[in-house]
């Protein structure tokens, strides 16, 4: 496999983790929510909800790209490696 496949295989595992991350934050902020409901009004509640459920799923699939551009690299790299 060749340094620049390692590289863009890091690089892509890389953003990996840090779009799980972010999945990650945007879930513990809705549970957060949730936990503290009854301290909101419920058009407040609803509200926030609409805006943490549009930055997870926004999160969620920028994760997915970077998913699909890892299991590129890694294809590249089994291509490298058998020519």
């Amino acid at each position: 496999m060749g340094a620049s496949s390692r590289q863009d295989g890091a690089l892509s595992k890389l953003e990996c983790f840090i779009r799980f991350e972010h999945v990650s934050y945007w879930l513990s902020r809705t549970r957060e929510l949730i936990t503290n409901a009854e301290t909101y009004a419920y058009p407040a509640f609803r509200e926030s909800l609409r805006e943490l459920r549009r930055e997870a799923r926004k999160s969620e699939m920028e994760l997915v790209i970077a998913l699909f551009r890892f299991e590129r690299a890694m294809n590249e790299a089994i291509a490298e490696s058998k020519s």
